[in-house]
């Protein structure tokens, strides 16, 4: 590997050939001769890392008398080291003097306070330039290392007094919005308490609108009990049938309850009917054909009138097509079968129900009415639960049932209920008698359009 070679300048006019030999590559030296350091085009470029100064530099070395080494000597080698170090030397070169002879003590000291290094006798060696460029070659490679300490020092000093303003700004900033903060959480408390307020005030409303509205209902239902109905509290009946039928078919509070209000008005449309027995409803047979119209159409009326109450608006709907049948022949609208309102159909069912419960004479008078309008008065689905409701809840000690399922049934038993299909096909009408045949074919049909899970029959 080859060694760096060590940068010398020699500054001297007279320098003897032999000492340029010293100071050449083989030797380990990049040299360059200043004859005067006064003129700056002499210098050459770079930094050197050793300056020889030579004494007689400058000077005629066969003047007469020859130049004394201390004559002028100290003001000379004054100017020198002073152009030296007003060079623009990022690491400052070791500077040597050459001499004849070793100056005094005193000299030395002087010379060494002005700035050089040391001195060179002649003659002297390269070795010894090496080993004394050496020394200061290491010490310049601490200073190097010192400087690029300094300087990364200086960037780090740099760095954290930017990072501590930057961070004196987050922390006033951190201090604007935490403050930001707490007016928007108290804004937010306050808000929650006003939300708290309105939600108190909101449920009270609520409570007193239903509480109104349970006024009104009460208030329309108590007129037509009086003016209307012909056999008291048949508006309750026939919500409570219809609410029976709407919760076995899966209807949530909500439509329970507008299927209850339904039951209670739905002949609200009947005040607006002058004749009393038009109004109940009684010997249709003299009625012309626009009273008869008006009957069927009353509730029509019934539903425009509560529907101008929100609360009522769907009660207003069910009551709006309870006239309509099955078969498509009813009021207003002629709609049939399953494009009339389930929630309509069941309140149709009830309100027929309540009517025939009082002409029928016994449980199977009633059945056998109910079976005679399924189909075109009735969905065939509303009279299979009203079939089941009265003997449930009306079947005295004389017309016992009970319960049982599709692997139940024998031959002998006799339906308690007509058995229909859950698409509303009517298999075998009450009081059927079943043989073989008849429970192969309930099986069958099970299969594919299940009939209900339970099948009423007599005891």
């Amino acid at each position: 590997m080859t060694q760096d070679l060590i940068s010398l300048l020699y500054v001297g006019k007279n320098l003897d050939p032999d000492y340029l030999e010293l100071f050449s590559k083989d030797k380990g030296f990049a040299a360059g001769i200043c004859p005067d350091l006064d003129r700056e085009e002499n210098i050459p470029a770079g930094a050197p890392d050793i300056v020889l100064v030579d004494s007689l530099a400058g000077r005629d070395p066969l003047a007469d008398p020859p130049p004394d080494p201390e004559n002028g000597l100290v003001d000379r080698a004054k100017q020198d080291i002073a152009r030296i170090q007003d060079m623009d030397f990022r690491f400052r070169p070791a500077v040597f003097l050459v001499l004849d002879r070793l100056p005094g003590s005193g000299m030395r000291r002087t010379l060494m306070e002005e700035g050089y290094d040391g001195f060179f006798i002649r003659p002297f060696t390269a070795g010894e330039v090496r080993r004394a460029a050496g020394i200061f070659l290491k010490t310049r490679s601490l200073e190097q290392k010192l400087y690029t300490l300094e300087k990364t020092q200086e960037k780090t000093f740099a760095y954290l007094d930017r990072f501590k303003d930057e961070l004196k700004g987050l922390k006033e900033e951190l201090i604007q919005e935490k403050t930001s903060l707490n007016h928007a959480l108290k804004q937010i408390q306050d808000l929650n308490s006003e939300r708290s307020q309105m939600k108190h005030q909101v449920s009270s409303f609520k409570q007193d609108l239903h509480q109104n509205m349970e006024g009104v209902n009460s208030l329309l239902y108590t007129l037509i009990k009086r003016r209307v109905e012909t056999n008291r509290n048949h508006g309750e009946r026939v919500a409570h049938v219809a609410c029976y039928i709407g919760g076995e078919l899966g209807f949530d509070e909500k439509k329970l309850e507008d299927l209850r209000k339904a039951g209670m008005l739905h002949e609200l449309g009947l005040l607006f009917m002058a004749d009393p027995d038009v109004r109940g409803g009684l010997d249709k047979d003299r009625l012309s054909a626009y009273e008869k119209d008006i009957l069927v159409q009353y509730p029509v009326k019934g539903a425009e009138l509560i529907s101008r109450c929100s609360a009522f608006e769907n009660a207003a709907r069910i009551i709006r097509f309870m006239n309509e049948n099955a078969d498509g022949t009813g009021y207003p609208d002629g709609l049939k079968k399953r494009y009339i309102p389930l929630a309509s159909r069941i309140l149709a069912g009830a309100d027929l129900f309540d009517r025939l419960k009082d002409e029928a004479g016994s449980l199977e008078d009633l059945l056998r009415a109910l079976e005679k309008v399924s189909g075109s008065r009735l969905d065939p689905v509303i009279v299979g639960w009203l079939e089941k409701y009265a003997v449930l809840h009306m079947g005295a000690d004389a017309y016992r049932v009970r319960g049982v399922g599709v692997e139940q049934l024998e031959p002998g038993m006799r339906l308690g209920t007509a058995l229909f299909t859950a698409t509303g096909t009517k298999l075998f009408p009450v009081d059927t008698l079943l043989d073989r045949e008849s429970i192969d074919k309930i099986i069958k049909y099970n299969r594919e359009y299940p009939v209900d899970e339970t099948i009423y029959v007599k005891v």
